[in-house]
């Protein structure tokens, strides 16, 4: 048997920190989006090893490949001593600030998992994935989602409709630590910690109705370390996107237009920058399980 899956991408329509965990991490609320640009994945069968190749020359295909490394992990928690042959066909730019690397763990969990007939609980699932990064668990269920915590604690919101969305990549790639690492201490001093919800009921509730607008306080500090990242923003704005918005730790930025006409033609008027663009909409939670319920042959 072998598989073939799509690794869609996300964005966040709101990344806050809220202050700075005992353990070193930042505590965020986050609302992600899976949007239909992705990788592609193949899977199949090897007799022990994980043999991992991809079309990308900047991805590594050794150990430290999330991919790679989600495989072993899967194979050090149920005992397996089968192997898996994968392909990585790479359409979602590296670090970008897309998930992309996330997507590809959650999928190699989930495809793994089918191909060598695997009986893993839900709860180890998300264990792994946690493990391997804040984003993973959010790719198990994909549609709109609200993480708190590290951001790896992630339940499904109602989805959010957006059908007109552009993605731009400036070709810078942003290392994630190094945005954390350039944070304002407004947003970790201690009166922060006050900031923090104390339980997903609270969270839910700064989320609601009129109550959130899009916003990223990783925006600020990714364009002091690379302003190209502002110059984008700016552009997308002249081009009268309705709104605009640094994903993630950047450097992709995504502008919501209000016509598939007034998105035409900014990516039209972007055809002369050697900027990355795609064109994209938000995928619901069902079309998201429809499309990996399709490659798994369910």
């Amino acid at each position: 048997m072998n598989l073939e899956v799509p690794s869609f991408a996300k964005i966040n329509w709101t990344l806050e920190i809220l202050g700075r965990r005992a353990d070193g991490y930042h505590e965020l609320r986050t609302i992600l989006q899976t949007v239909d640009v992705c990788d592609q994945l193949q899977f199949a069968p090897a007799e022990a090893e994980i043999a991992l190749t991809c079309d990308h020359p900047d991805v590594p295909c050794d150990a430290t490949n999330l991919i790679y490394r989600a495989a072993v992990l899967l194979k050090d928690l149920t005992g397996c001593d089968k192997g898996a042959k994968i392909d990585l066909q790479k359409r979602i730019p590296i670090g970008a600030g897309l998930g992309g690397g996330s997507s590809n763990a959650a999928i190699t969990l989930l495809a793994l998992t089918r191909l060598w007939e695997l009986e893993v609980a839900p709860q180890d699932l998300f264990r792994l994935g946690s493990q391997l990064g804040s984003d993973v668990p959010f790719f198990f269920f994909g549609g709109t989602g609200i993480g708190i915590g590290r951001g790896d604690e992630v339940y499904p919101m109602a989805d959010i409709v957006a059908e007109h969305v552009l993605l731009v990549n400036p070709g810078v790639q942003v290392p994630t630590r190094e945005i954390y690492g350039n944070v304002s201490s407004e947003l970790t001093s201690p009166r922060a910690v006050n900031n923090m919800p104390f339980s997903l009921q609270a969270a839910y509730a700064r989320m609601r109705g009129a109550q959130w607008k899009l916003r990223n306080d990783l925006e600020r500090p990714a364009l002091a370390l690379y302003p190209l990242i502002g110059q984008v923003k700016q552009r997308l704005i002249e081009l009268n996107a309705a709104s605009v918005l640094m994903s993630g730790s950047g450097a992709t930025v995504f502008a919501v237009f209000e016509s598939e006409a007034a998105r035409t033609q900014a990516r039209q008027a972007l055809s002369e920058t050697d900027w990355w663009c795609a064109a994209t909409r938000t995928l619901s939670r069902n079309e998201y399980q429809a499309a990996l319920e399709e490659s798994f042959g369910f």
